[in-house]
């Protein structure tokens, strides 16, 4: 008998068996129950559980609709509960030989099609895609392209065909043409992709349902075996299937023993293939439908319930519900205003914080924003406040310290010859001093000088001049040197996985620490261990097989992509997330927050590749892909709206820092008259002004700062023990700032220390410690602004002279100032040049094994072309007279040397001088910024120095393709005296070892992330 807590509208859905029926679910309307009171009531009518197919997305789901119903009918059952993939998994090996793949076909990853997208994009034959210089996003919206195809069942001779058949019409425009030419493109590597999962015997994801798809409606006799299994039907969340997803339910289900469960107000998977009309699809697909609406809200107050509502409604052709709350009315709804985003963080932190005061758990509070990026100013504020929070983020391999450390050992065993920075990384792990590590480095760049067989000669200087070198700790250097020898000959005989799985338990604490210390912490770095293990497992496999170098260049390849979405942990935590990552989850209090324009909605952008309305299957909305795009980011307000039970906040500031321009606040609020709506308590937040008095009241610095005074006097009074106790609860507060809990804090970890050697105390003692930096050191332009850019970058490249790799995409420049040198010391000569002079002299220098492909290589050398082409056009109208090219010049600037190159000088027919240098990337530096530029100053005074007086003009001469135009300034004596001094303020602090970080540096292209302490502290 259905249970007696089932309202009317349940109990009608539970026990209806007279037809396929669309359950249409509201926010909080008990749709898990009622799921499980009918699988109840079917076994009570005598359906065997084992004939019962329950389908939904995750597995997490999955696994809780197991949960309940076996709780209601006994564990054990039989009852299939499964995730659409792993059903159509099953499927496949289960009727491998009707498909005619290997039956342990393996599943191979979205990291795995990566690579080998990237390895083979000569093999493609684009015709008309530009490969860009890293050609991961474009591997990545190719990919793409192909998932949104299968979603739809497309296969790639069909995409080819409707391509072909429509660029013969002539009429068509250019845009028109431009996309079927991608299309093509597309095709070619759909083709491609799909023929090397066939001959490897591989599957990905989306093969799964396309491959199931294909098999029952082709076979009859299978899809009849399959229907045969299963007397009823249910489908989870089915708003957000895609159309061959929608398709395999009509394959196994006949129509009468058919239950979906949906709310198409919820659908918020487009970008995934959730496919909007398949509500509609499925009426045509089964005449009889009945729809049963849930509208009975058991999670929010009436407030949260009738605004949402009011919102919803705006968009067009849904299924009508009519939702009213169970719980009754509550407080109205907060729309707050802020002058800024800063404001907007701080004005919720605050309220936060009071919240928990008055007794709201902080587990109970959601903070939404629709891009993750978004969240970070509220989670900071948070930590500020020593409120506990957790960030919940979007997981990647290389953000995880014990990844960083297992790369810097595999870099090495892989090619021990030309990885000096992941060197670094183990010596200083191992305990080896900076002083140290900078000798080495010394001695290895003369030996690498004289020899290029050494690579980057670290390993030479450790395996045969150690003892060259006036050094301490050289008995711990050789025994890291001989734990690294041995792997290196264990991978000569082992798979790359192997040698990974050797490096972490035998030559290596990696695996041993996290297992000894089993902690919160040291449990997820297992976790993330094994995740390595099992990427390398993966990638080895790429291509018929890698060695362990090759493996390790393709996990630098994918470190980029995401492990999952990040999921919130049951930990009592404030939890910042996305919507998205808050679908299906509830909060006390819900603040949605960055409701303004671009944020939420955000603006549409065009998808680099979409399946065609010709090809697309099932009905199709004749509507633009802006307009269906907004509609979707309406869905996800609603969506976050609708996660609150009984208070609901939705924030948005005017500005946003860094922005002169104010911003509107969301149509959405608009649309809901957020200042006149008798739902809504519309508020208005103060300015936050950052002051010295702020950071005072804020109980983070002032434990900081207490605990700081605390260490401070107990080391001075000798009271070791206790200053070691206030180390501890220092470095707590540091993890609570960073992380804002204290769950992954390890103590024992923190305590694990390098004692000095007996020589090194001595040093010490004696003020023996000489500076790391040569006070004869020569400086550059590039120097200073690497300085300005990152002090630390510029102790670990100028300093320390940690070895970096060396990069492809510098030769293009590298080639186009040879060769401008050579034809402007030509015309300087009078000899007579042109184009095919240019072209001649690009040839002999031009080395194609410098690009990672032949594709590529091929447009370079084609923008070479362009460039060369801009250069006589250039000349062809330039008055001036070209006196020196690649001019060398030493200067001393208040007793600092300086060196440097510049690129050409001209001298007007007055006699006055011009200062060019060429650029040949894409990125322009603004004209009212030319004259703080360091390099541009220091040529200035190198001109005066060589000729007598400062040019008039200096500046930049583009010559990318893109971008080609002279950008000048005048030269001022004033501002570049005004430079000088911020170059000596930079000079002085390199010669005091000054290497704090000031300001946010940019570490996406650093190569010294795996070894930096700042980028690891963020």
């Amino acid at each position: 008998m259905p249970s007696t807590k089932l309202n009317p509208d349940q109990l009608k859905a539970v026990t209806y068996t007279d037809g396929p029926l669309l359950i249409l679910a509201g926010p909080g309307s008990g749709k898990t129950f009622t799921i499980t009171e009918k699988v109840v009531d079917l076994t009570e009518k005598g359906l065997s559980p084992e004939k019962i197919l329950a389908l939904t997305f995750s597995e997490k789901a999955a696994g809780e609709m197991q949960e309940r119903i076996e709780n209601k009918i006994g564990v054990g059952s039989g009852i299939t509960v499964s995730t659409f993939h792993s059903f159509c998994n099953d499927l496949i090996r289960e009727f491998s030989l009707y498909l005619g793949i290997n039956q342990n076909a393996k599943l191979i990853s979205k990291e795995h099609s990566h690579v080998w997208g990237i390895k083979n994009i000569d093999s493609f034959g684009f015709q008309n895609l530009a490969i860009p210089t890293q050609p991961y996003d474009l591997i990545t919206s190719l990919l793409e392209g192909v998932s949104q195809l299968k979603d739809h069942l497309v296969f790639p001779e069909e995409l080819a065909e409707y391509a072909g058949r429509k660029l013969e019409d002539d009429s068509m425009d250019e845009g028109e043409r431009d996309v079927l030419l991608k299309l093509s493109d597309l095709a070619r590597f759909y083709e491609h992709y799909q023929k090397y999962k066939s001959e490897n015997g591989f599957l990905d994801y989306d093969d799964m349902i396309s491959m199931a798809c294909n098999l029952l409606e082709t076979n009859d006799v299978v899809r009849n075996m399959v229907r045969s299994r299963y007397d009823y039907v249910l489908v989870d969340e089915f708003q957000d299937t895609n159309f061959a997803q929608l398709f395999l339910v009509h394959l196994i289900a006949d129509g009468n023993n058919l239950t979906c469960v949906a709310d198409d107000d919820q659908c918020i998977y487009r970008f995934r293939g959730a496919y909007l009309a398949n509500i509609e699809q499925l009426q045509e697909y089964y005449h009889t439908l009945e729809k049963i609406p849930l509208e009975k809200n058991y999670r929010s107050s009436s407030q949260i319930v009738q605004l949402s509502q009011q919102l919803i409604e705006n968009n067009p052709q849904r299924q009508e519900k009519k939702l009213t709350a169970h719980n009754g009315e509550k407080s109205e709804v907060k729309v707050v205003k802020a002058p800024d985003d800063v404001s907007e963080a701080e004005w919720v932190a605050d309220e936060i914080t009071k919240m928990i005061n008055e007794g709201v758990q902080p587990g109970e509070i959601f903070i939404l924003t629709r891009k993750r990026a978004d969240g970070k100013k509220f989670s900071e504020s948070l930590k500020q406040r020593m409120v506990p929070v957790e960030f919940v983020g979007s997981l990647q391999l290389n953000r995880f310290p014990v990844v960083r450390e297992a790369m810097a050992y595999l870099h090495v065993v892989a090619d021990p010859f030309n990885n000096g920075i992941a060197f670094a990384k183990i010596l200083s792990r191992e305990g080896v001093s900076e002083h140290n590590l900078q000798k080495i480095n010394l001695q290895a760049l003369k030996i690498s000088r004289d020899d290029s067989d050494t690579g980057d000669g670290i390993y030479s200087v450790l395996l045969y001049h150690l003892d060259e070198l006036d050094i301490s700790q050289k008995d711990l250097i050789r025994s890291i040197v001989s734990r690294l020898n041995e792997l290196i000959e264990y991978k000569k005989s082992h798979l790359p996985s192997d040698t990974v799985k050797h490096l972490l338990s035998e030559k290596t604490d990696l695996y041993r620490t996290q297992l000894q210390e089993d902690t919160l912490s040291s449990r997820r770095n297992i976790s993330i261990l094994n995740s390595l293990v099992t990427t390398v497992e993966d990638l080895e496999l790429v291509d018929g097989g890698s060695e362990l170098k090759t493996v390790v260049e393709d996990l630098e390849l994918v470190f980029g992509l995401d492990l999952d979405e990040g999921v919130s942990s049951d930990e009592d935590t404030v939890k910042v997330m996305t919507i998205h990552q808050s679908k299906g989850k509830e909060a006390k209090v819900v603040f949605v927050c960055d409701m303004a324009t671009r944020h939420l909605p955000l603006t549409y952008r065009r998808k680099a590749f979409t399946v065609p309305k010709e090809l697309s299957k099932g009905r199709q909305r004749e509507v633009d892909e802006k307009v269906l795009h907004l509609e979707e980011e309406r869905r996800l307000a609603y969506v976050a709206m609708t996660r609150a039970k009984e208070e609901l906040y939705l924030v948005f500031p005017e500005k946003y820092e860094g922005n002169k321009r104010k911003v509107s606040p969301s149509e959405f609020l608009a649309q809901l008259e957020y200042t006149s709506n008798p739902l809504i308590e519309y508020l208005e937040a103060e300015q936050f002004e950052r002051n010295s008095e702020v950071e005072e009241v804020s109980p983070l610095m002032k434990k900081r700062d207490e605990y700081l005074r605390m260490l401070s006097m107990y080391s001075k009074q000798g009271q070791l023990k206790q200053a070691l106790e206030s180390l501890v609860v220092l470095a707590q507060l540091r993890e609570i700032e960073a992380e804002g809990n204290l769950a992954a804090f390890d103590a024992k970890d923190f305590l694990q220390v390098n004692p000095k050697e007996p020589k090194e105390l001595e040093d010490l003692i004696d003020n023996n410690i000489p500076p790391l930096v040569d006070p004869n050191m020569r400086f550059s332009a590039s120097k200073i602004k690497t300085y300005q850019d990152c002090q630390l970058k510029f102790k670990y490249g100028t300093v320390l002279n940690i070895p970096t790799p060396q990069k492809a995409y510098f030769q293009v420049g590298t080639d186009v100032h040879s060769v401008y040198e050579q034809l402007s010391k030509m015309d300087m000569k009078g000899e007579s040049i042109d184009i095919t002079t240019a072209s001649k002299l690009l040839d002999e220098i031009w080395d194609p094994t410098a690009y990672p492909s032949r594709t590529q290589e091929q447009q370079e050398h084609g923008k070479m072309k362009q460039m060369l082409d801009f250069w006589f056009r250039f000349e062809a109208d330039n008055p001036n007279e070209t006196v020196a090219v690649e001019e060398f010049f030493d200067l001393d600037l208040n007793g600092a040397h300086f060196g440097g190159v510049i690129d050409r000088i001209d001298r007007t027919p007055e006699g006055e001088y011009i200062v060019i240098d060429y650029k040949t990337g894409k990125t322009t530096l603004p004209k009212n910024k030319l004259k703080d530029d360091v390099q541009i100053a220091l040529y200035c005074l190198a001109v005066k120095e060589m000729y007598g007086k400062l040019p008039i003009k200096a500046g930049l001469l583009y010559v990318n393709p893109d971008v080609q135009e002279l950008r000048m300034m005048d030269v001022d004596e004033e501002r570049i005296e005004a430079v000088v001094d911020g170059i000596n303020a930079v000079v002085a602090r390199v010669l005091r070892d000054d290497f704090e970080v000031d300001g946010e540096p940019n570490c996406y292209f650093c190569d010294f992330k795996g070894i930096c302490e700042w980028w690891e502290g963020e």
